[in-house]
């Protein structure tokens, strides 16, 4: 078990193909921009030295579902590992301060309905009690998260499918650790939702797309990958969003812009929009 201080720190988990890299990287510095400080670690399957990380590890034996070994082996006494396909949009600082209290803390998958999420790895449980999403994974470190995480990697190996969601749904449900779910701004995949939100909702803190590698060559040229994929009106309304966000105000020391209401207002925003 590595020794760990007493502090916070995000991973990212990037072997193969060299676009998983650039995405980690990318992904690293939308962190570095709303969370000065926050220490950043890749984990990777050789030698290198992206831009970014305050550290880089080469894995001793990469294997498909190698960020479970990297959260294990993290120097971090509370880490939170990251997806390279994701961009995060504020301060996160508050997924540490749940950490006080809680073992672990992540976001319920958002396709609850599908054949994977529904497919239970031994013991059918209840639909109450759904799967997490792993891209998203913030832990503890202690006796009981270490051995958590040590029968997970076991299980997945094992696992005919090699899916590791469906291992961790059955094992959180059997351990007692303390598990903090998310909110779905924290993990917020359905993008498309933002078309019906309003400043009413808590804005995204971290968007996670996997069409940010499966058409890595669109998205790796576009100078905002979140402005790309949801479009210039989608874009103004999470702009507004962020803006409005009362719990980002109070953690930047700041007022927040709350929107102009009424058709008077409506149509002034429009025509910002457009100009």
């Amino acid at each position: 078990m590595p020794e760990r201080p007493d502090g916070n720190g995000v991973i990212f988990t990037a072997t193969g193909e060299a676009k998983y890299t650039a995405l980690a990287v990318r992904a690293a510095a939308s962190i570095r921009q709303h969370n000065p400080g926050l220490a950043i670690d890749l984990y990777t399957d050789r030698a290198q030295s992206p831009p970014g990380f305050d550290r880089v590890h080469v894995l001793d034996s990469p294997w498909a579902r190698s960020r479970i070994d990297a959260m294990a082996a993290s120097r971090f006494a509370r880490t939170l590992m990251l997806d390279s396909d994701v961009m995060v949009l504020a301060d996160i600082g508050d997924i540490f301060e749940v950490l006080e209290r809680f073992d672990i803390a992540l976001a319920h998958d958002q396709e609850r309905n599908s054949v994977n999420a529904q497919r239970p790895w031994k013991t059918p449980l209840p639909n109450t009690f759904p799967q997490f999403n792993g891209g998203v994974i913030a832990v503890r470190h202690g006796e009981a998260v270490d051995r958590m995480l040590a029968d997970w990697a076991a299980a997945v190996r094992d696992h005919a499918t090699g899916r590791d969601q469906q291992v961790l749904r059955e094992i959180l449900w059997a351990s007692d650790l303390r598990i903090a779910t998310l909110p779905p701004e924290y993990n917020l995949m359905d993008i498309d939702l933002l078309r019906a939100w309003s400043p009413k909702k808590a804005a995204p803190r971290i968007v996670h797309q996997p069409k940010f590698h499966e058409e890595f060559d669109r998205f790796d040229k576009a100078p905002d990958p979140v402005a790309e994929r949801i479009g210039r009106w989608t874009g103004a309304r999470l702009a507004e969003m962020l803006a409005a966000d009362r719990d980002l105000a109070r953690r930047a020391e700041r007022e927040p812009v709350l929107p102009e209401t009424g058709a008077g207002a409506a149509l002034r925003r429009l025509w910002r929009r457009l100009r």
